[in-house]
């Protein structure tokens, strides 16, 4: 089957946002100005060095969801991609994340757009989403394509597919499409190899920890997971959340939940980053596994 790993609810909210602040540019708003950006903690960041540097002193105000108010103060990688992106002088280091890394390199490719060409050309299919799928394949079987993956990748949750490969049996062929995921006997490498427990550093990829987690559940792999110290500050406290299986409004453990088969008590929640998913699922589940 082919499954999109698409467009999210997060987009439309730093799009709207920068809309309103347009025509309050123009002064087709009344002042005060207050902007509500659901629990988009990107929006956020990004919208708070952009009023810094734009709208300085302006009587307008951020606010969101109980969980991002919650959020405002916490540390965050985020910021320092915000900084790049106006065009701050930010000093390189070779052990920063990998989503301020991606921040640089989209930038300097957006400079070096040819003349004609589309900035849209730069937008990637999301890997962050993909885990998803590799958590459902790895625990049901079968073999998916994922439209628009590519092996060269700025994102750094591209890793994703390295894990899955490496000790969960899930291996991923790149084809023009996309990637084509798909399971090869992995409860036989993971009993030949005796991996029954497994140590990984969620420094540069917390996002991925819901999936993988819950993965390691289902297979029966006691899973040490280290450089987590971020999940607090996610939509959840993500760690407690995969803990207790609770989706606690957050988009991804709702889809982390499903995908190993749990219950998730909010699904409205996944259309923040993946709206298609819970139709996607569906269509799996019914069968239609295999690329056609």
């Amino acid at each position: 089957m082919r499954v999109s790993v698409g467009s999210a609810d997060d987009v439309h909210v730093l799009h709207n946002a920068l809309a309103r602040l347009r025509e309050y540019k123009r002064g087709e708003h009344a002042r005060p100005l207050t902007l509500h950006l659901k629990n988009c903690g990107t929006a956020l960041r990004f919208l708070q060095v952009h009023l810094e540097r734009c709208y300085a002193g302006e009587p307008i105000t951020l606010t969101g969801d109980q969980r991002l108010i919650e959020r405002m103060g916490a540390p965050t990688t985020q910021t320092t991609s915000a900084r790049i992106l106006h065009g701050d002088a930010v000093p390189y280091s070779a052990d920063e994340s990998p989503y301020i890394t991606m921040s640089r390199k989209v930038l300097e490719a957006y400079k070096h757009l040819p003349r004609g060409a589309e900035p849209a050309e730069l937008i990637e299919a999301d890997w962050s989403a993909a885990a998803f799928w590799y958590e459902y394949v790895a625990i049901h079987g079968g073999e998916l394509l994922l439209k628009g993956l590519a092996d060269q990748s700025l994102q750094g949750d591209r890793i994703v597919a390295d894990i899955y490969a490496s000790h969960f049996g899930v291996q991923t062929t790149f084809t023009p499409a996309g990637a084509l995921i798909f399971q090869s006997s992995n409860l036989q490498i993971l009993e030949s190899s005796n991996k029954s427990r497994l140590t990984l550093d969620f420094n540069a990829c917390p996002d991925l920890y819901p999936a993988v987690a819950l993965t390691a559940e289902r297979l029966g792999i006691a899973l040490q997971a280290t450089g987590t110290e971020r999940l607090a500050y996610k939509e959840s406290d993500r760690l407690e959340a995969v803990a207790r299986h609770e989706t606690r409004h957050d988009h991804r453990m709702a889809m982390a939940l499903l995908a190993a088969d749990y219950p998730a008590d909010d699904t409205d929640c996944i259309a923040k980053s993946y709206p298609a998913f819970l139709s996607e699922l569906a269509r799996v589940r019914g069968g239609k596994a295999r690329v056609s």
